[in-house]
């Protein structure tokens, strides 16, 4: 059997795809059917892998399978659909840095940083964007280095304020993808989400392609080529 946090991850890129294909749909690259197609696929994915989830002792929120209309700039990753962008930033006030949603105090800072992670994991898996950046910042409030949070906190802190079209938001998620690389540079997903970033604005293509080569170098998995797939075919490369 599939270990929970396995199921998470996959739970999360299925969801990813789908936020993917429509993008795809909306710029002309797919066509309805093959939406479609690809919507069906991963939904049915998705039900079996949160059956799973279930079995495994994980916790699933039911939600209604519907299109939704863009309401990211480009989702990758993690991947991720916010569901209300607008409470993003109030939730961050609302929570303490340094204190998690159990208010556990007792662990130690590598044990909070754990369990935060999969926190926030599992919130993405679930669809609650919000909790799952509360709970990323948290982490940074903990280790400012830690490449997992830069990643995933930049990249929703971005996906969030470009839906809201907050430009020093925006920067802010920008810088945080850019920390995650001087602080891993070696880590393939860091450059992947900032090539996507990068790939979302028309003088920045360059820059996404560069970081797409770099990406290919670094072995990246299975499931982060799939990600990367739209865009590694837009800018004609790949794995040699």
């Amino acid at each position: 059997m599939k270990t929970r946090e396995l199921l998470l991850e996959e739970i999360a890129l299925r969801r990813a795809s789908i936020a993917d294909a429509q993008q795809e749909f909306e710029n002309g690259d797919l066509s309805e059917a093959e939406l479609e197609a690809v919507l069906t696929r991963d939904q049915l994915a998705i039900s079996k892998l949160e059956q799973e989830l279930a079995l495994a002792g994980g916790v699933v929120v039911a939600r209604p399978r519907r299109r939704r209309r863009r309401s990211l700039l480009i989702v990758g990753i993690s991947c991720l659909l916010i569901a209300a962008v607008g409470s993003v930033f109030t939730a961050l006030s609302l929570r303490q840095a340094g204190s998690s949603s159990t208010g556990n105090l007792s662990l130690s800072q590598s044990q909070r940083i754990k369990q935060l992670s999969l926190q926030a994991e599992a919130d993405l898996a679930t669809g609650n964007v919000t909790a799952a950046l509360s709970a990323y910042q948290i982490v940074l409030s903990l280790d400012a280095r830690n490449p997992e949070a830069l990643i995933q906190s930049g990249w929703l802190t971005f996906s969030a304020a470009s839906t809201k079209k907050n430009p020093e938001i925006v920067a802010r998620g920008i810088s945080l993808l850019a920390k995650a690389i001087s602080v891993a540079p070696l880590n393939p997903a860091a450059h992947l989400y900032y090539g996507i970033v990068a790939a979302s604005t028309t003088k920045n293509q360059s820059l996404a392609k560069a970081q797409f080569e770099l990406f290919l170098k670094l072995h990246p998995s299975t499931t982060q080529l799939a990600i990367a797939r739209p865009f590694l075919l837009k800018y004609k490369l790949s794995l040699k």
